[in-house]
C-alpha cells in the first residue's frame, strides 16, 4: 500500500472528528482544543503516542467521553484476554518508517531500515531510503469488557491517569526561559500591545504582556500561535507564507498555527484555546475538509514538524550544561 492509499484510508476518520470539533468550537471559543485532564494518549503498556496521533486521540477521547486515553489494538486485546465490545469502531494510528530500495531496480527487492543499517558504507551506496506511511487500528479500553472482566486493573489505570500531574495553565517556565533568554530563532518582543503577530519580512514576533491576559493560558496560546507561524520562514520549514488575508492559503497557515500551538500545549501541559479572530475561517476550513479529506492529514504533518521544532528548541534552551556537553 503506497503512501497516498494510506492517507486515503485514514483521512476520513481524522476529518470527521475534526469537523465535529470545529463545529463545537463555533459556540464555545473559550474551550481548549483538547482536554488533558486524564493525561496524554498512550497504549496499554504505557508508551505514549506522538505527533498528529497525540492530538487526534485526545480529540477522540474528549468527543467519545472515554474515561482515560488508553488504547490498544484488537490483537493486544486478545492477548490480554479481554474483548472488544460488539459494534465498536476502531480509530487509525499512523506511523512512518524508512525502507531501503535499490537505486537500480534490477538489483532485487528492498529491505527494512534495520537490515539496511547493518550494511557496510559501500553497500549502502546502492540503495536509497524512502519514508513509507503505514497505519493500524486501535480501540479505547472503554470499548472493551475490561471494566467487567478485570475491574481491579481497570480501576488502577483510571487512578494512574487521574493522578498524572497537570499544570493549571497559568505559567510555563520552559517557554518563559526560551523567550526571556532570547533563544528562539527570531526576535520575540513581549511588550504592552493590543495585538499579536508574526511579520515574515522582518522575521519578528510581537506578543502582548502576560499581564494583559485575564487567563495565563491565553498568553501561551497566543504566543505559541505566533511562534508556530515563524517556523514557516524560508530558513526553517519553508512553508508557503505568501497567502493574503482571507485567501485559502492564509486560512491553511492559520490552521497549521492553531494545531501547532495545540500540540505544543499538550507537550508543555497547557490547554491552548483557538484564536478568537479565526472564527471567520471556520467555514473555509470546514469546506476544505469536506471537499478534500486528505487536507487535514497534510496540515497535521506540517503542524507536527512545527511543533517538533518548537519543542526541541525549548528543550535545548532548558538543558543543563552537562546534558549538552559533547
Amino acid at each position: 500500500m503506497n503512501n497516498n492509499k494510506v492517507i486515503d484510508a485514514i483521512a476520513p476518520a481524522f476529518t470527521a472528528l475534526m469537523i465535529e470539533k470545529i463545529q463545537n468550537l463555533k459556540t464555545g471559543w473559550s474551550k481548549p482544543w483538547v482536554s488533558m485532564a486524564q493525561g496524554c494518549p498512550r497504549n496499554l503498556a504505557g508508551r505514549y503516542y506522538n505527533g498528529g496521533n497525540l492530538f487526534m486521540l485526545l480529540l477522540l477521547t474528549e468527543y467519545k467521553r472515554y474515561k482515560t486515553p488508553i488504547f490498544l489494538t484488537y490483537k493486544q486485546a486478545q492477548d490480554e484476554e479481554i474483548n472488544v465490545k460488539k459494534g465498536e469502531k476502531s480509530f487509525p494510528v499512523y506511523f512512518w518508517y524508512l525502507y531501503a530500495i535499490p537505486k537500480d531496480q534490477k538489483d532485487g527487492k528492498g529491505m527494512p531500515y534495520e537490515k539496511y543499517a547493518r550494511l557496510s558504507d559501500e553497500q549502502k551506496k546502492a540503495y536509497k531510503l524512502l519514508p513509507l506511511l503505514r497505519y493500524y487500528s486501535v480501540f479505547n479500553i472503554d470499548q472493551t469488557d475490561m471494566p467487567e472482566k478485570n475491574p481491579e486493573r481497570y480501576a488502577r489505570l483510571l487512578e494512574q491517569a487521574a493522578g498524572m500531574p497537570q499544570t493549571d495553565g497559568t505559567t510555563c517556565a520552559e517557554v518563559d526561559h526560551m523567550v526571556d533568554a532570547g533563544k528562539w530563532y527570531c526576535r520575540i518582543e513581549v511588550l504592552e500591545s493590543d495585538s499579536a503577530f508574526y511579520r515574515p519580512s522582518a522575521d519578528i514576533i510581537v506578543c502582548p504582556l502576560k499581564t494583559q491576559f485575564p487567563k495565563g493560558a491565553d498568553y501561551y496560546s497566543t504566543l505559541l500561535h505566533e511562534v508556530a507561524h515563524s517556523t514557516g520562514h524560508p530558513s526553517r520549514l519553508n512553508r508557503d507564507m505568501s497567502g493574503f488575508f482571507g485567501s485559502p492559503s492564509y486560512a491553511r497557515e492559520e490552521l497549521i498555527a492553531e494545531m501547532t500551538a495545540a500540540l505544543c500545549g499538550i507537550r508543555f501541559g497547557l490547554a491552548t484555546t483557538p484564536q478568537q479572530e479565526n472564527a471567520a475561517y471556520l467555514a473555509s476550513w470546514l469546506r476544505g475538509l469536506k471537499e478534500k479529506p486528505e487536507y487535514l492529514f497534510e496540515i497535521l504533518i506540517d503542524a507536527n514538524k512545527a511543533a517538533t521544532m518548537i519543542a526541541d528548541r525549548v528543550e535545548q534552551c532548558n538543558a543543563k550544561p552537562d546534558e549538552t556537553a559533547a
